[in-house]
C-alpha cells in the first residue's frame, strides 16, 4: 500500500516538532534581573495639540457621523513642551489614539506613548492609558516605559490650559516610579 503525500508531510512535521522540543529542553535559557534602587519623581510637560493648518497633529480616521462622537477614532502626534507657550522648548511627542467610547458624553479612551527626545529623559518613553472626560481633566495610569523608565509605573494627571478651534494646550503632571540601574543576567 502506497503512502499518501499527506502522511509524509505529517511525519515531517512531527519530526521537526520533536527536534525543536528536544533542542529547547536541552539548552534552556532563562534570565534574571535586578531592579536596582527605586526612584520617584514628579515633573510637568505641556501637551500642544493642533487641529488646523500645516502643523496639524490630529487626524480623524473614523467618523461615524452620529449625533455624538461615539465610535469616532482620532490619531495624534502632538508636541510636548516645557511650557504652555509655543515658543517653549520641545522635549518630546505624545503619540496615541483617541477612541470615543461613550454613548452618553464626549469621553474618550486614550492609550498614548510619551516619547522624550530632549532633556534628562531623552530616548525614553512612558506608556499611558486612561479616560479623558468633557471637563478636560484626566487621571491616567502609567503602565510601563523604556530607556530611563524601564519597569516604570505611576500616573499622569492632565488639566486643560487653553482650547479653541485651532488647538489646545494641556498640562501633564507626571508622577512616575522607576528603577535606577536595571541589570539583566542570562542563566544557561
Amino acid at each position: 500500500m502506497a503512502s499518501s503525500p499527506h502522511s509524509s508531510s505529517h511525519l515531517y512535521f512531527l519530526l521537526v516538532f520533536f527536534l525543536l522540543l528536544a533542542a529547547a529542553t536541552a539548552f534552556p535559557v532563562t534570565s534574571e534581573f535586578e531592579l536596582g534602587r527605586q526612584s520617584r519623581i514628579h515633573f510637568r510637560v505641556y501637551f500642544h495639540e493642533t487641529f488646523l493648518g500645516p502643523d496639524n497633529t490630529t487626524v480623524t480616521v473614523v467618523n461615524m457621523r452620529l449625533p455624538n462622537t461615539f465610535g469616532d477614532v482620532d490619531i495624534f502626534d502632538a508636541v510636548l513642551r516645557t511650557g504652555p507657550s509655543k515658543r517653549s522648548t520641545e522635549v518630546g511627542r505624545a503619540q496615541g489614539v483617541s477612541f470615543h467610547a461613550s454613548q452618553r458624553d464626549e469621553s474618550s479612551l486614550i492609550p498614548l506613548v510619551l516619547v522624550f527626545t530632549a532633556g534628562d529623559f531623552r530616548d525614553s518613553t512612558l506608556t499611558v492609558i486612561g479616560r479623558l472626560d468633557t471637563s478636560g481633566k484626566a487621571d491616567r495610569a502609567i503602565v510601563g516605559g523604556t530607556g530611563v523608565f524601564q519597569f516604570a509605573w505611576g500616573n499622569v494627571v492632565s488639566k486643560l490650559v487653553t482650547s479653541d478651534k485651532a488647538g489646545l494646550v494641556a498640562a501633564f503632571d507626571i508622577y512616575v516610579v522607576y528603577y535606577d540601574d536595571v541589570r539583566l543576567t542570562a542563566i544557561a
